[in-house]
């Protein structure tokens, strides 16, 4: 089977130190995958300002007493640093392309967490679909299949698909000319309802606009039936998991019916590693790994 890792996997490493460099090695050699995705604001190295204020985001995110005042810090902390890898480009793509073929490692796809594409402000929305679109090129310098980007969110009251659907299309028009399928992943805000990513499909109608299956990030009571509506011909699958029992079955939710969702629908593409979980994040991916190796050969486990 075809297997790949997030980069988002390893988020507390990259706030310790580890460079895109870096993770192309170990995900080679230490879990003998060859593709991965990289979180665009992840391929740059991050200062030392940069990973203490994301440290302290992702200590108060993952408190249980969480205090308000420190959220707040916490958030503006994030998006001051996103913001700063967002708009520079990375100084290191040269020495992370050469990393990518020392390795036989391939880049499935690009995950750009920035800006709000379906934003009123039209102004706003255009200045955010100029990062977006440098950040595709950067995907398609480094000879990434794909850029996801999020639907985004309009205040409430507002439901206006159509400001999302045109972004998309634009987006995607413009991947095309890079060889970068635009990537649309169920990932929270508009995108929570699969009825809305069926539509943004039928709206935007464009071939290169793909979409990506996440396994962990829908509402319990809808998962399994929301992930089957969507899966129409993935170009990748995102195994999410965060915690296993004892016998390396998951806990949050039954991993095998999402796996037997994908077979339903003939998928052989690649899986890539998303592991969220508490504890050592290494182990994490591994434990992720040999579930999707289970699952797919279990009478050979």
């Amino acid at each position: 089977m075809k297997i790949g890792v997030s980069s988002w996997s390893m988020n507390k490493e990259f706030i310790k130190g580890m460079t895109m460099v870096d993770f192309v090695r170990v995900v080679k050699e230490d879990f003998g995958a060859d593709a991965v995705e990289m979180v665009h604001w992840m391929v740059g190295n991050i200062s030392s300002e940069g990973a203490e204020k994301m440290s302290f985001a992702f200590e108060q995110f993952s408190n249980p007493d969480k205090d308000p005042e420190k959220i707040q810090k916490a958030i503006g902390g994030f998006m001051e640093v996103m913001d700063e890898m967002s708009l520079n480009k990375p100084e290191n793509l040269e020495e992370v392309k050469l990393a990518l073929e020392k390795y036989g490692v391939k880049v499935l796809n690009m995950p750009i967490d920035y800006g709000n594409i379906s934003g009123l402000d039209e102004e706003k929305r255009k200045s955010d679909l100029a990062v977006i679109k440098s950040w595709i090129d950067i995907a398609a310098y480094l000879g990434s299949t794909g850029a996801r980007v999020n639907t985004g969110q309009q205040p409430d009251g507002v439901f206006d698909l159509s400001i999302t659907a045109d972004s998309y299309r634009e987006l995607a028009e413009y991947a095309e000319t890079k060889g970068v399928a635009l990537v649309l992943e169920n990932h929270g805000g508009m995108s929570a309802d699969p009825k809305n990513i069926l539509k943004l499909f039928e709206m935007v109608d464009h071939p290169n606009f793909r979409v990506c299956p996440d396994f962990g990030n829908f509402e319990p009571e809808i998962r399994y039936e929301a992930i089957d509506m969507i899966f129409n011909n993935p170009i990748l699958v995102h195994a999410k998991t965060y915690e296993f029992n004892e016998d390396g079955s998951h806990v949050q939710f039954d991993f095998g019916k999402c796996m037997d969702i994908a077979k339903k629908h003939n998928y052989d593409g690649y899986y890539s590693v998303e592991f969220e979980g508490p504890g050592d994040q290494r182990e994490g991916i591994q434990k992720t790994i040999d579930l999707l190796k289970k699952c797919v050969n279990p009478i050979k486990q």
